[in-house]
């Protein structure tokens, strides 16, 4: 029952963690969105299947920059555009 009720709160928490994320969501710079589309970290859910990014960014009230990759299933985040792209390809794409 404690695990149970452990897990649930971890999942409250992740939620509300993205939640935030986002609410915060700004644009990838035109460099950023190069190196995404250079590195293929890319949907095809554009209209006849164009790529789209696998990666957006979020800046708190801080200025703190947090970039994310996800899908149905599974996000990820990472501090940086190098790690979430390598996040992105060890393990988001394959959760699609």
């Amino acid at each position: 029952m404690k695990l149970s009720l452990l897990l649930e709160n971890i999942l409250l928490e992740d939620k509300g963690q993205y939640k935030k994320l986002e609410k915060n969501k700004v644009p990838l710079t035109d460099e950023e969105r190069k190196e995404v589309f250079a590195k293929d970290a890319v949907w095809h859910h554009g209209p006849n299947e164009e790529k789209t990014p696998a990666v957006w960014k979020s800046k708190d009230k801080d200025g703190k920059i947090t970039y994310i990759t996800m899908t149905h299933r599974a996000y990820n985040i990472a501090k940086s555009l190098k790690a979430i792209i390598n996040k992105y390809h060890n393990f988001i794409k394959g959760t699609s």
